[in-house]
């Protein structure tokens, strides 16, 4: 009769299992990780931003749909200036500033009686910054604040790194996570200023899923969210594994997100004995 019980339990055990074993340990004593992929690219009326889903504990995958960009200013209306955040880090901490955020701004507005007017981007990210620094001692997070500024007529980028430090991304694309490292030489040669929207969204797409085949705590499928004058759009990209996917499925649903399919990544190499 204990039996459920005990399959109740095993995920947890599991995880503090693997998280206590240095043998499994991705990092050194000290070190921190920020296993995700987060891109985000502007293009001509507008911004991209792309993440992967899996979320994990050590080495065991906790959830493989999870949620990692955040709204903190909606465009429902349509008005223009939504704002965005790309999280990496403790799920928690990042889930905290943004909730803290969104409080704050919204607090803002009643007080000051400005609940017609949308915050710019950068005002945002350096609320962000703030809320960062004040509890930095204890806190894992890294951020990538994006939206669409009414005022310029185009998208915006900030990076938050988790010491407080922030750049506004004047390149006009930007990444984050363990997996960006391996996709920098993809998005520096990819990126072209004033892309259109659908250009936009199939580069972030492509390296997200780049970054995906290689880096071990990135998975799940792609997530996106497009910020514009008129709209707030999100979209979710899946990309099954070659080796459950049947040709079908390959058909209906794109193509798998292979270093041999897709474009810019080197074939990895195959090292033989003698």
């Amino acid at each position: 009769h204990n039996v459920p019980m005990l399959r109740l339990l095993l995920p947890f055990v599991l995880s503090v299992a693997l998280c206590c074993c240095p043998s499994v340990r991705a990092t050194k004593p000290g070190e921190i990780s920020l296993g995700t992929t987060l891109v985000a690219a502007c293009f001509k009326g507008g911004v991209v931003v792309g993440a992967d889903t899996r979320t994990s504990a050590g080495a065991y995958v906790t959830n493989r749909y999870a949620t990692k960009i955040a709204s903190i200013v909606e465009n429902d209306a349509g008005e223009g200036g939504g704002v965005v955040i790309c999280r990496s880090g403790s799920a928690a901490d990042t889930q905290f500033l943004a909730d803290r955020a969104k409080w704050e701004l919204r607090e803002r507005s009643y007080r000051l009686g400005v609940l017609q007017d949308r915050p710019p981007v950068g005002q945002v990210a350096r609320l962000l910054r703030s809320l960062m620094l004040e509890e930095s001692q204890d806190m894992v997070a890294s951020l990538i604040c994006a939206g669409y500024n009414s005022e310029k007529g185009c998208g915006e980028l900030y990076s938050i790194s988790q010491t407080g430090s922030l750049i506004h991304e004047d390149a006009g694309y930007t990444a984050g996570g363990s997996g960006s490292s391996y996709i920098l030489g993809f998005l520096d040669r990819e990126y072209k200023a004033n892309m259109s929207e659908e250009e936009a969204v199939d580069f972030v797409t492509t390296a997200v899923q780049l970054a995906m085949a290689r880096d071990g705590s990135s998975g799940g499928v792609v997530r996106l969210v497009i910020l514009a004058a008129d709209r707030q759009e999100e979209r979710m990209v899946i990309t099954p594994s070659p080796s459950k996917a049947s040709s079908s499925q390959r058909e209906a649903r794109g193509t798998v997100a292979t270093s041999k399919s897709l474009p810019g990544f080197a074939n990895p190499l195959h090292r033989t004995k003698g």
